[in-house]
């Protein structure tokens, strides 16, 4: 398991978006478990006490890739949770659009995120008269 930014990205929205109460004391207990050499929970506390930190995110993640590299079980279960983690909340670049029922005329514009983007929008008969020219 290599530390990613999508994985900090991953952490971040778990440790701040509405998954937060099931998935994070899931991950909160398995940093906790006794460790038979490092831990990870000076990085898992500090994380938690700022959890939009993308330093910090990194941090906990270094440490519990140390942590998955001397004890196999714990890395096991860092998967398996990072797993489910992705396929409950997503990663960034993880979109789903859907349009269905109904019957729709016009454009329909489907993104993840956007930023600093301006739509210029014109009536049917307004591109007609364009063609034209």
């Amino acid at each position: 398991m290599e530390p990613t930014l999508l994985q900090a990205a991953l952490l971040i929205r778990v440790a701040t978006g509405a998954s937060r109460s099931t998935l994070w004391r899931r991950l909160r207990r398995l940093v906790l478990r006794p460790a038979a050499g490092e831990s990870a929970e000076e990085e898992f506390a500090a994380f938690e006490a700022s959890p939009t930190d993308p330093e910090l995110a990194h941090a906990l993640i270094r440490a519990l890739v140390r942590r998955s590299v001397q004890d196999d079980e714990f890395r096991s279960d860092l998967e398996e949770w990072s797993d489910e983690a992705e396929d409950r909340i997503g990663g960034p670049g993880n979109v789903t659009n859907m349009i269905s029922g109904g019957t729709y005329h016009g454009s329909v514009i489907q993104v993840g995120n956007m930023g600093n983007i301006n739509f210029l929008h014109s009536s049917p008969g307004a591109r007609a008269e364009e063609e034209d020219q």
